[in-house]
């Protein structure tokens, strides 16, 4: 595995699952599972009272510095995590992705996230809204501010111009998005969430619905512009359930330009790759019981005592996370934190080597396909209306589609393995089949 793959396992929602599942946390409860208390000084908060909300209803995470000193210092160590930290240009460092995404705004700029605290000015400065205009739905994960819009105003916001709206958000992803206005229980305040999965949320703890109501695969339909879902349950949240919804609705983003097929653009599909599916198929921390927030918001020792640390990160770099809660249950690894971390580092960077070995093959074979795709379809008019022209069209939007599932979607396997080698098996399938047919 290269070192420039490695930062982008790096995010906070990074690989660190599999190290759950090799270390064999499945053997016990979850320990720091978020439908606990946020953390320490509710009581203290209650008495105190909820400070001041700003003029969409937000309480601003500064707000709350000085009641959870611990959070919020822990939340502004994110900072780190800038733009300016040596983030890549995925187009530069993937240049197969030229040839996947032309003809979409990711083709005018994709680059590695950076932490919460930037998302206004990530989404603000991309290229993709730069150098495009876009609809205020692309807003919907930045703020919180926008969340306690819509949910003031209705969806018809989402239909809004972005660059009419952005400039007005202030508050990036922040402890409204999570809490509300009350930072001692958990609340899922994106009604774009609930109003698709309904009483399925219900079904997970509510650390990962938290989580997942900005960490999934969503689409905006042509006519609402509503951030909306391909499910309502989580059996439904499969890649193969997600795209023959989208089939069945003729639904695209975008039409590729140099063959002219109906594709999808995959965003961020963590919380379906941990919890979509059948309970067997999903991933193996979650069948488990556990939450996005058990492996990335470690149980840390503060002034005030033990608090949730909001410094979102990976365990296989979080020694505390290590020695506070795995060896709750895992005693054998209590003073052996580093052995540990080296252990399992090694053991999640060969799952992610596989990985992006078979994704770059996947990806040199697709590129292939659209040259051969494109130059086929502009060798005459009888072929670019033709019932082939048209299957390899549908391998295309299918190949795509799988692949990008694994490529956008943060832990490189880790989360689910199975699940992964299947969706990349989907892929070279849908491309070995198109090759098979322009040979």
């Amino acid at each position: 595995m290269t070192k420039n793959k490695r930062n982008k396992a790096a995010l906070w929602i990074a690989s660190i699952c599999a190290f759950g599942l090799v270390m064999g946390l499945v053997a016990c409860a979850p320990q720091n599972s978020s439908s606990q208390t946020a953390g320490q000084k509710a009581d203290e908060s209650q008495q105190a009272g909820t400070p001041e909300a700003d003029e969409y209803g937000v309480v601003l995470a500064e707000s709350w510095k000085d009641i959870y000193p611990d959070q919020y210092n822990s939340y502004m160590a994110n900072e780190a995590n800038s733009p300016d930290s040596g983030k890549h240009d995925y187009l530069e460092l993937y240049p197969a992705l030229n040839t996947m995404y032309k003809g979409y705004a990711f083709a005018l700029g994709y680059d590695e996230a950076s932490s919460h605290l930037y998302t206004l000015q990530s989404v603000s400065e991309s290229p993709r809204t730069t150098q495009k205009e876009q609809s205020a739905n692309c807003i919907t994960c930045k703020t919180p501010q926008f969340t306690a819009l819509v949910t003031k105003e209705g969806d018809t916001v989402y239909a809004q111009k972005f660059n009419d709206l952005i400039g007005q958000f202030t508050e990036p992803i922040s402890c409204y998005n999570c809490h509300e206005n009350d930072p001692s229980k958990l609340t899922v305040t994106g009604t774009h969430w609930t109003n698709a999965i309904g009483s399925a949320i219900e079904e997970v703890p509510e650390g990962a619905a938290v989580c997942g109501q900005c960490h999934n695969e969503y689409y905006f339909p042509t006519d609402t512009k509503v951030t909306s879902y391909a499910y309502s349950n989580l059996e439904e949240m499969t890649p193969e359930s997600i795209l023959a919804f989208y089939d069945e609705k003729g639904f695209k983003d975008w039409e590729h330009a140099d063959t002219m097929a109906p594709m999808i653009k995959v965003q961020h599909p963590e919380f379906e790759t941990m919890y979509g599916g059948t309970k067997e198929e999903s991933g193996p921390m979650a069948q488990h019981g556990y939450a996005c927030s058990d492996c990335h918001m470690a149980a840390t020792e503060g002034e005030n005592g033990t608090y949730t640390s909001h410094n979102w990160s990976s365990p296989l770099a979080n020694a505390s996370l290590i020695e506070n809660n795995c060896s709750q249950c895992h005693e054998d690894i209590v003073g052996e934190v580093q052995a540990v971390q080296d252990e399992e580092e090694t053991r999640v960077t060969a799952i992610s080597e596989d990985i992006e070995a078979m994704t770059n093959a996947i990806a040199a074979k697709y590129a292939d396909e659209i040259a051969a795709l494109k130059a086929k379809k502009e060798a005459g008019e009888e072929y670019a209306a033709s019932a082939e022209l048209a299957q390899l069209q549908q391998l295309q939007r299918e190949a795509q589609f799988y692949w990008d599932f694994v490529m956008v979607e943060n832990s490189e396997g880790a989360h689910n393995p199975t699940l992964t080698w299947k969706t990349l098996d989907k892929a070279q399938a849908a491309v070995d089949e198109a090759m098979a047919l322009l040979a």
